[in-house]
């Protein structure tokens, strides 16, 4: 069974994540550092993990606005598109998903290295909300 995996793209590192075989939950895996090896590398754990769809955050502002980091954002999802012709990608708003992963972490008292877990944390929740959106559709 093939699974979803979630991107969390930022300028210094991609926030990663997984769904289970059946694509109900989303798990964090280690974030991926984004420089020249970055495509590769997604590329990589998606043949690896099995992968048919990539869901991409969105950073859409909190008033609705697609400002640079949303054309940072689609400018590498059309770079990624290169490296994967088969695969779907698909965008989800991304607006709580860095707060939320920050409050999570620091009640859970790992602050020290909470910003090597937040990005891979907020694409947990990109990819849960992505999963219970297609989980009506069932």
């Amino acid at each position: 069974m093939s699974r979803v995996l979630a991107l969390d793209i930022g300028t210094k590192r991609i926030g990663v994540a997984i769904s289970d075989p059946l694509g109900i939950t989303a798990k964090p895996l280690d974030y991926i550092p984004n420089d020249e090896n970055a495509f590769e590398k997604i590329k990589s754990l998606i043949e690896k993990e099995n992968v048919s769809t990539v869901v991409i955050g969105l950073p859409i502002t909190l008033k609705g606005i697609h400002g640079q980091q949303v054309e940072y954002t689609k400018q590498f999802s059309e770079k990624l598109k290169s490296y994967i012709p088969d695969k779907n990608i698909v965008f989800v708003d991304e607006r709580f998903t860095t707060s939320l992963a920050e409050k999570h972490l620091s009640q859970t008292k790992k602050k020290k290295k909470m910003k090597e877990y937040v990005d891979s944390l907020s694409a947990v929740f990109i990819l849960q909300t992505y999963l219970d959106s297609i989980s009506f559709g069932r």
